[in-house]
């Protein structure tokens, strides 16, 4: 269905259904499954145009049971949409937990974390805006407080997320003045020291390494390291990226939390729910926008394959009478976005490993290997877009900023400065982080004698299609 069609709310009513069904004497574990939901709600759903309480992370949900019995739950999460946290487009909201927060917490609270209001936020305030009707933030965070406290949230804990939250709003209100260095070179200042102290007491980092960490950037060579200073686009990249590490990782965080708590290792029966993003198409539709209708599209195919296909075989093969249904294949389409070599994301891929490469570059290459197909349109005028003809409609995707999207690139120099936090949830978080991430690099090296390519981090349209592939396969 597509965004606000109701997939959660029916998500939630099946949730309800099998606690009130379930034979076990005590609750509590059913209670924890049940309260996580409202949990990642408010860490992972926002407002959009189309619908005040838009999922913007896929989320599959494996309730594990014995003897009628609820016995543990498994939640598997997939694409946090990241660019949400730094920036919204008019009339919508960033994620809900920022404004339940800043309304829920005492005056006293605050103080202690530096707060205001929203509007008084740039990563809250892009897009005008703050309240949704019929939805009570302060309540829903009393709702969140106490999904906290059945999972088992320690008061540290609790506090290391709020200093978290609160550590990237005022990262986002840090600006940045031009400044002529030695050699012409163009550097930044940063004309808010108040918010770098705030984070740097918030998160516990040196202020010298958060202000290297937005001004400089550094690059290991093999004898030694060099430090070049960031212009002011670059310097508003480096911001936005260490809030949205900040934010993603923490979600990450959660979601593994909340399964330490409900999840029992013991392979047992399970029902399954899948409950994730909507078909979008709006004004502006970007990269995010692309992988939720290659997921839905991809979602779409299975369960044509499912409902119809498979059963009407099952008919044939018993010789039942019947009028065949038909129904659209979607296959082409899902061709278009992901078949190797020259299909939209193994072509993204290509471009977002090339140095030279830009979204132009990307654009050309789409349209020059797409030419022929009915499936792909090329704007009229030369504006930086391509259309897809998807099964539920067409979208027009503008390739502005694909390119950084897709590496997703976390300086390690930045990875470095939040693991040396004096806070050891905060340092063991981005620890993991770290881990993963060399995990994913060595699975690509070749085990033949030569490497002569670096091993490179996957990029963001790979892992979303293999962990959409790993889904389906635990699907069918």
């Amino acid at each position: 269905g597509e965004s606000g069609a109701g997939k959660t709310e029916s998500t939630k009513l099946i949730m309800q259904y099998l606690a009130a069904v379930n034979k076990s004497p005590s609750n509590l574990i059913t209670e924890q499954i049940l309260e996580a939901s409202p949990l990642l709600e408010s860490f992972g759903n926002a407002k959009t145009v189309r619908n005040n309480n838009s999922s913007r992370f896929g989320k599959y949900l494996e309730i594990h049971f014995k003897d009628g019995v609820i016995t543990g739950a498994k939640t598997t999460d997939y694409l946090l949409e990241k660019s949400r946290i730094v920036t919204q487009a008019s009339d919508e909201r960033n994620y809900h937990v920022f404004y339940e927060l800043l309304v829920g917490l005492t005056e006293t609270e605050k103080e202690k974390y530096g707060l205001q209001s929203a509007e008084k936020y740039f990563y809250l305030n892009q897009g005008g805006s703050y309240l949704i009707e019929a939805k009570d933030d302060s309540e829903d965070f009393r709702s969140l407080l106490s999904a906290m406290q059945v999972l088992g949230f320690t008061s540290e804990e609790q506090d290391t997320i709020f200093r978290i939250l609160a550590a990237v709003l005022h990262i986002g209100n840090v600006y940045f003045h031009r400044k002529q260095m030695k050699h012409g070179q163009e550097g930044v200042e940063i004309g808010s020291d108040a918010e770098i102290r705030w984070a740097s007491h918030l998160l516990q980092l040196s202020v010298e390494g958060i202000l290297r960490a937005l001004t400089t950037k550094t690059t290991d060579t093999t004898k030694d390291s060099v430090i070049t200073p960031l212009n002011i686009d670059q310097a508003l990249d480096a911001r936005d990226a260490v809030a949205k590490a900040l934010y993603s990782t923490l979600f990450s965080w959660l979601v593994q939390r909340v399964n330490q708590i409900v999840y029992k290792e013991k392979k047992q029966t399970s029902i399954a729910i899948l409950d994730i993003f909507g078909f979008e198409n709006f004004r502006e539709n970007s990269f995010e926008q692309l992988c939720i209708n290659y997921a839905n599209e991809t979602f779409q195919m299975f369960f044509n394959k499912h409902v119809f296909k498979l059963e009407q075989q099952e008919y044939a093969k018993e010789k039942i009478e019947w009028q065949a249904i038909s129904y659209p294949d979607n296959q082409p389409v899902i061709n278009l976005i992901s078949k190797k070599p020259v299909g939209i994301f193994p072509l993204l891929d290509d471009e977002s490993n090339f140095p030279k490469a830009t979204d132009v570059s990307f654009l050309e290459k789409c349209h020059y290997n797409h030419a022929l197909s009915e499936l792909y349109s090329r704007p009229r005028m030369s504006s930086m877009e391509f259309g897809v003809q998807h099964y539920a409609g067409q979208v027009w995707y503008s390739v502005d900023g694909f390119l950084d999207k897709n590496r997703d690139t976390f300086r390690a120099d930045v990875m470095d400065l939040l693991i040396s936090s004096k806070i050891s949830m905060i340092a063991s978080m981005f620890l993991d982080l770290r881990k993963t991430k060399e995990a994913a690099k060595t699975i690509n090296k070749s085990n033949g004698r030569f490497v002569t390519m670096k091993p490179r981090t996957p990029t963001v349209a790979a892992r979303f299609h293999d962990s959409l592939h790993s889904l389906l396969e635990t699907m069918v």
